[in-house]
């Protein structure tokens, strides 16, 4: 059994997944990582953006899998640019080049509807992941068997834990990320609380997730919900503008590619 669990960021598994991959290393489950983009945007400071972070980033993923018990070789990249996670056939045909590689039985990807943080380029891979799926199930061998979302708000799935060291250590792996990860820290024990004793016995705390299969698609019908989700979608913290994306004027791959990224996607400037 290959479990496959895809992110758009170097350090998005660690606060949602933490527990669940460490329990599925220890029990000599194959565990991968598809991450699709190596974080070049995350902090703003113009002097670091780029290959310089990407590497950072990289390797604060590979000390953060290491905690999880997942060596080097089993974690990939599909060279997105971060920010540029867009919902597109070319980034559709992308994770299903991938998916046909890694062959995975269940895959896990960031929620696309239901989510608590609504940042662009999470909720494009939850939308990407969910395409492909329901898309191209037929195509892949062996069948995917499941799809499962973290970030949800809407969990159908729990696994329980009772001690937050290991999730804790691991979001401490990326340290370029402080600025960020520090508040999340302090929420980490909240968030996790188990709040379903009745159902999953006397655990301290679960990971929530939401499972997703051919039999059950389970995405939102609501209208309105739809519309409330679109709003916050759009809203500058959670989908920056072009100037988010800023490089130097120079002729470095990373430079011209995102320079020709922006013009797709924000053909205004």
């Amino acid at each position: 059994m290959k479990y496959l669990f895809i992110c758009a960021h170097p350090d998005d598994l660690e606060f949602s997944c933490a527990n669940l991959l460490r329990y599925l290393t220890s029990h000599g489950k194959d565990v991968e990582i598809l991450c699709l983009t190596k974080g070049e945007f995350g902090i703003h400071d113009d002097r670091w953006v780029g290959p310089r972070l990407a590497r950072i980033r990289v390797h604060e993923l590979e000390k953060a899998a290491q905690i999880h018990g997942i060596s080097r070789d089993h974690i990939h990249y599909a060279n997105l640019i971060d920010g540029f996670v867009k919902f597109t056939q070319e980034n559709v045909s992308i994770l299903k080049e991938w998916l046909h590689l890694l062959q995975p039985d269940i895959i896990f990807a960031s929620e696309p509807c239901y989510a608590y943080y609504w940042q662009v380029d999470h909720i494009n891979c939850g939308r990407l992941a969910y395409y492909t799926f329901f898309t191209y199930f037929s195509e892949f061998t062996p069948k995917i068997r499941s799809l499962y979302f973290y970030n949800t708000i809407h969990p159908n799935f729990y696994w329980p834990f009772n001690d937050n060291t290991r999730g804790k250590t691991s979001l401490q792996a990326h340290q370029s990320q402080w600025w960020f990860l520090r508040w999340l820290i302090g929420l980490y024990s909240l968030e996790k609380f188990n709040l379903y004793s009745r159902a999953l016995g006397n655990w301290k705390y679960a990971e929530k997730y939401r499972r997703i299969s051919l039999k059950n698609p389970n995405s939102p019908s609501n209208p309105f919900v739809r519309g409330i989700l679109g709003l916050i979608s759009h809203l500058r913290p959670f989908n920056p503008t072009a100037e988010r994306y800023h490089v130097d004027q120079n002729d470095s791959p990373f430079a011209q590619k995102v320079r020709k990224l922006r013009e797709i996607h924000y053909p205004e400037l």
